[in-house]
């Protein structure tokens, strides 16, 4: 089986992972996962929140909205919570959990860029199995943008390069 979520998406493949790890559920067998541009944050975001360029799909004040929603009630006082930053402190240590190999896409001018790349990075440290695939000039969640996906050319490279990965990705898992 394999899991596969974009945007929060990816946050949610994560989470579902970790606890299907701790599972023995025979015959079924979690491959692997993929997380398309997702949604980690820190309490203190990082510095593409504040350089990259809003799209009308992903703004700063949409971050902190959505944020505020996943975020339970009774961790209303920070954005590190596990589900929104699984490499934060209050997260279980990447390294004691059984994960499956992940694919994570993130897009080069996504605000969301350089949590995810921390993600990406604190994987690899805890000796997870992680491949990393970037689109250069996209923002965040590009591929849905049916017009430009049609019309413009780099943004259809960049979404047939995506798709392309993610079929070879599966294939090897």
């Amino acid at each position: 089986m394999f899991l596969i979520g974009d945007s929060t998406g990816g946050n949610v493949v994560h989470d579902v992972a970790a606890q299907a790890g701790r599972l023995e559920a025979e015959p079924v067998r979690l491959a692997s996962t993929i997380a398309l541009h997702p949604g980690f944050l820190r309490a203190e975001p990082r510095r593409s929140f504040y350089e990259k360029t809003e799209t009308p799909f992903l703004t700063r004040n949409m971050i902190s909205k959505f944020m505020d929603l996943a975020v339970p009630v009774a961790s209303e006082t920070t954005k590190d919570h596990p589900i929104i930053s699984p490499m934060g402190l209050q997260a279980p240590p990447l390294a004691a959990l059984n994960l499956p190999p992940v694919m994570v896409a993130v897009a080069e001018e996504d605000l969301l860029f350089d949590t995810e790349m921390e993600y990406c990075e604190a994987m690899k440290a805890a000796g997870k199995e992680v491949e990393v695939v970037v689109s250069h000039g996209m923002g965040h969640c590009f591929y849905l943008n049916k017009i430009a996906m049609e019309s413009d050319p780099k943004t259809a490279l960049e979404g047939h390069k995506l798709i392309e990965a993610i079929v070879n990705f599966v294939g090897k898992n």
